[in-house]
């Protein structure tokens, strides 16, 4: 008869916590994802078994997908890191004109980024880009989308779309994933044509969901959500110049559809906890990842791959992710983080809450501080 060992507990496998990721869209500030996503995956006690992404957060979610179906953690960072110094290696707006010596990292006053965005407001890209040439397309040959679709032990990836005819949210599945369903993801009307898939066309997903949450519960076995947040949810100031009211309009479209999902999901919790709903559908834990410091950056940031910059918003984003899990790693699997209460409407129909997701700017380092 055999006897039971007990394992000291240095020995014991670790049980991994299941989580999904909501990656955000936000052009090159999706370099701050991939700082918390390095982070993350750093984590031994953490596994990324869902996650869903739109635009930036898309092509971080498919490269993220691809890494960790083929080698776990470690070849998830590497493959996140390759991603991004490539994307630092693009052509640029830095590269065509010097950035400014005081490394704002912002484009508010590059000529090259003004003529070119003058350019958008009177031709359209079926006019400049007649070729459609999309340099991204190239750095998207990496990733294995055969294995991704046909792995079922392949972390389950939800990608979101506009469909411009219809405008409604089109969410593709691991069994459709391909290079232009990332591209379609992050089709800015106003800089590439409208992406074909099938018999339709389709426009960036922060249009319908920035990014898209229910897939999370109803396609993973994950108990946490953590939402990776990019765009300001809060401004301080009202914009006053006709560039920052455009940026400010743009930021509020792109997380209207991403908080109106969160008040739904805030609904049914609060349906469930105070009717006691039989058979009520899976709850997750919600959690939320972001840093006060990308809004400091300008709108017209989110257009520069400067590799010094992505460099700059990785560590921001690793540091972030480092702050969240020192305070929170233990109410993993236990409970959100984040209350979303303030989302429940009022009684005319008023959300009382502004911000779901807002973490304290974290103290820069010497350097950082030297080039900000």
């Amino acid at each position: 008869m055999q006897q039971r060992v007990n394992l000291p507990d240095h020995a014991r496998p670790l049980e991994k916590r299941r989580i999904a990721v909501a990656l955000q869209g936000g052009g090159s500030h999706g370099a701050f994802t991939w700082g918390v996503l390095d982070r993350l995956l750093a984590e031994p006690s953490l596994e990324i078994v869902g996650i869903s992404g739109t635009s930036a957060g898309a092509m971080n979610a498919g490269v993220l997908a691809d890494g960790l179906r083929r080698g776990g953690a470690p070849q998830a960072q590497l493959a996140l890191h390759q991603y991004w110094e490539d994307v630092g290696r693009l052509p640029g707006y830095g590269t065509l004109w010097p950035l400014a010596p005081q490394r704002t990292w912002h484009l508010d006053h590059n000529p090259i980024y003004l003529w070119a965005d003058m350019l958008t407001r009177v031709w359209s890209p079926y006019q400049m880009n007649c070729s459609n040439y999309n340099p991204v397309r190239e750095l998207l040959q990496r990733i294995e989308f055969e294995g991704l679709r046909d792995d079922a032990c392949a972390p389950r990836i939800f990608i979101c779309a506009t469909n411009v005819r219809t405008g409604l949210r089109r969410v593709f599945h691991n069994a459709e994933l391909s290079a232009d369903v990332l591209l379609a993801s992050a089709c800015l009307p106003q800089m590439s044509k409208a992406v074909q898939i099938g018999d339709d066309f389709y426009w960036d997903g922060g249009y319908t969901g920035n990014p898209a949450l229910a897939p999370l519960y109803l396609g993973t076995n994950a108990t946490d959500l953590i939402v990776v947040g990019i765009n300001p949810m809060e401004r301080a100031t009202v914009p006053q110049t006709a560039r920052g009211i455009i940026d400010r309009i743009d930021e509020i479209s792109f997380n209207s559809t991403f908080m109106l999902e969160l008040g739904a999901i805030a609904f049914v919790e609060h349906l469930i906890k105070s009717v006691g709903v039989k058979a009520a559908p899976r709850l997750l834990n919600v959690h939320g990842i972001g840093d006060e410091a990308l809004g400091s950056f300008g709108a017209s940031s989110k257009m520069n791959n400067d590799w010094g910059f992505l460099q700059h918003l990785q560590g921001i984003g690793w540091r972030a992710a480092e702050h969240w899990l020192a305070e929170n790693l233990s109410e993993v699997g236990n409970r959100s983080t984040i209350d979303l209460t303030g989302l429940l409407p009022q009684k005319d129909g008023s959300l009382s809450v502004p911000v779901v997701m807002k973490q304290k700017q974290l103290p820069r380092t010497n350097a950082e501080a030297r080039s900000a």
